[in-house]
């Protein structure tokens, strides 16, 4: 037991070497990183515990390893801030930061809320809802899934107008005439669903943000209640007041 906690502990040294190497620009973008018995012979263990290490780079997306050749330093993305406030819209946010974006319904249901869904909406449990899941891109990388839900009540017919979605506030306003202002958000750290990871292209060990928001209808009412996954080395957050 205590070899396999040493292991443990030393290629998440060995990882985190590497990452401050690559952070000042020691190893650089397409730069190959040390051989496996390089790394052996300077951390004094066996190649095992290195291709842990270099499978944690590959998870975050640090290296890419080439068949033959070696690991090489992938390019470094710089967080994409996010503001947070109770006028938030994803479209305007990107657009004000000049990044191409885009948003894709991926599945939409109606029915019966949760009990959570039915708290934080401050609906009956027998009243009927839209239940939206829209994942969310920055340069063409997934940044972000979230599962949004409406009273029906609020959004009659919302299916209706589903054809060439791209904007959910956008919608909202075109078709009915609000915009939801956001009340509240909790943030936790958490780690993927596997569903999750599978669609923000990231193994299911690493971390990701959860953002739960209750946004209100302009009248003071709650018109959806929000989770979003949101990939941890992506995003910076900003919270206004």
């Amino acid at each position: 037991m205590t070899n396999v906690r040493e292991e443990a502990i030393q290629h998440l040294k060995i990882a985190e070497f590497l990452i401050e190497n690559i952070r000042s620009g020691v190893y650089k973008e397409n730069q190959k990183i040390p051989s496996e018995n390089e790394l052996c012979r300077k951390f004094c263990v066996n190649r095992h515990v290195v291709r842990q290490a270099i499978a944690r780079m590959t998870n975050l997306g640090w290296v890419t390893p080439i068949q033959g050749k070696g690991c090489y330093v992938n390019k470094l993305h710089s967080p994409i801030q996010y503001v947070l406030s109770s006028q938030t819209r994803f479209t305007e946010n990107m657009e004000n930061q000049g990044l191409t974006h885009l948003s894709k319904l991926v599945k939409w249901e109606k029915g019966l809320p949760t009990e959570e869904e039915a708290t934080n909406l401050q609906i009956n449990r027998d009243e009927m809802i839209y239940r939206l899941e829209i994942l969310r891109y920055v340069d063409d990388r997934p940044i972000s899934v979230t599962t949004t839900t409406f009273p029906e009540i609020e959004v009659p017919h919302l299916e209706d107008y589903f054809e060439g979605f791209h904007s959910l506030y956008g919608l909202l306003q075109k078709h009915y005439q609000f915009r939801p202002i956001r009340s509240k958000s909790i943030f936790e750290a958490s780690l993927p669903l596997l569903k999750d990871a599978d669609l923000l292209s990231i193994p299911e060990n690493i971390p990701i943000v959860q953002i739960a928001s209750i946004m209100n209808h302009p009248r003071g009412t709650p018109v959806e209640y929000s989770v979003a996954r949101v990939r941890s080395d992506m995003h910076k957050c900003l919270v206004e007041f």
